[in-house]
C-alpha cells in the first residue's frame, strides 16, 4: 500500500466518527457545514480528496441506516428538512428574503443606505406580497428582524444592484487569492499547508450564500472572520514577496515619497 493511500485511510478514519456523530445527532446545519468545508478544502488539498469522496459516499448510507436506528433523528435530519424546503417561501427565512426582494425592487439602483433592512423594513411601501405572493402584506412587521440573514441581500438592500455586484466581486477576489495561496504548497511544512487550507475554507464557509448568515459587520462573528481573512491575505503577501522581492522596496519608496514635505 502506498504512503498516499495510508494517509487517506488515516484521514478518513479520523473524519468518519465525526460524520457519524453529526448524522446520529440529526444536526442538519452542522452536517452540511462539515461536508461543505471538507469538499472546499479538498479542492486545494489533493491528500483530502479521497477521504472527502469517501465521506460523500458514506453520508447517504449512514442517513439511510438512521431511519431504523433513530427514527426521531432521521425525521429531524431528512423529513423536516424536506418539508421546510418544500414550503420555504412561507418559512421565516423565506418571508425575510421576500421582504428584501420587495425593498430591492423598489430601490434597485442606489438601495436604501446602511442597515437598510433594520430601518426601513416596517415602511408601508414595503408591506406587500412581493415575489412569493403568499400574503397581501408580505408577512407584515413580524418579518422585520435586524438583518436579511444573507450578505448578498444585505448588500443589495443597502446599495442596490451595483453595490451587490461590487460585493460579490470583492468576495470572489478574496476566494481567488486565498485559494491560490492554499494551492501553493511547495517548500511549506504540513502545518503551514494546513493553516492556509483552513483559512481558505473558513473564508468560503463564512460567505457561502446558501446559508443563514449574521449581519456582515456583526461582532464577534464578523470580527473573527475578518481576523482569519487578514491572516490569509498575509500569507498571500508572503508569497508575493517571495516571488517579487522588489515589491516591498517599491512600496517602501512610495511611502517615503508620500511623507516628503510639500513645497
Amino acid at each position: 500500500m502506498t504512503r498516499s493511500w495510508q494517509k487517506s485511510l488515516v484521514t478518513g478514519a479520523t473524519m468518519l466518527p465525526v460524520l457519524g456523530l453529526l448524522v446520529l445527532a440529526g444536526q442538519r446545519m452542522s452536517l452540511a457545514t462539515f461536508l461543505l468545508g471538507t469538499g472546499v478544502c479538498a479542492l486545494v488539498l489533493p491528500s483530502l480528496q479521497r477521504p472527502a469522496l469517501a465521506l460523500l459516499v458514506a453520508s447517504p448510507v449512514l442517513i439511510g441506516l438512521l431511519a431504523s436506528a433513530s427514527p426521531e433523528a432521521f425525521g429531524h435530519l431528512v423529513t423536516k428538512t424536506q418539508t421546510q424546503l418544500a414550503h420555504f417561501a412561507s418559512s421565516p427565512y423565506g418571508q425575510i428574503y421576500n421582504r428584501a426582494a420587495v425593498m430591492i425592487e423598489a430601490h434597485p439602483a442606489m438601495g436604501l443606505g446602511d442597515d437598510a433592512f433594520r430601518h426601513y423594513c416596517r415602511s408601508e411601501e414595503f408591506l406587500r406580497p412581493g415575489p412569493s405572493h403568499l400574503q397581501p402584506d408580505g408577512g407584515g412587521v413580524l418579518v422585520c428582524v435586524q438583518h436579511t440573514h444573507n450578505h448578498v441581500l444585505e448588500a443589495a438592500t443597502n446599495s442596490g444592484f451595483p453595490g451587490a455586484a461590487l460585493f460579490i466581486t470583492m468576495i470572489g477576489s478574496w476566494w481567488l487569492v486565498l485559494g491560490r495561496t492554499a494551492r501553493r504548497q511547495v517548500g511549506l511544512s504540513a502545518e503551514e499547508i494546513g493553516w492556509r487550507v483552513g483559512l481558505f475554507g473558513a473564508a468560503v464557509l463564512h460567505e457561502w450564500p446558501l446559508s443563514s448568515q449574521s449581519a456582515f459587520l456583526n461582532m464577534p462573528l464578523g470580527g473573527i472572520a475578518f481576523l482569519l481573512l487578514g491572516a490569509g491575505l498575509a500569507e498571500a503577501v508572503r508569497d508575493l514577496r517571495s516571488d517579487r522581492p522588489d515589491v516591498e522596496e517599491t512600496a517602501r519608496g512610495a511611502l517615503t515619497l508620500s511623507q516628503r514635505p510639500h513645497g
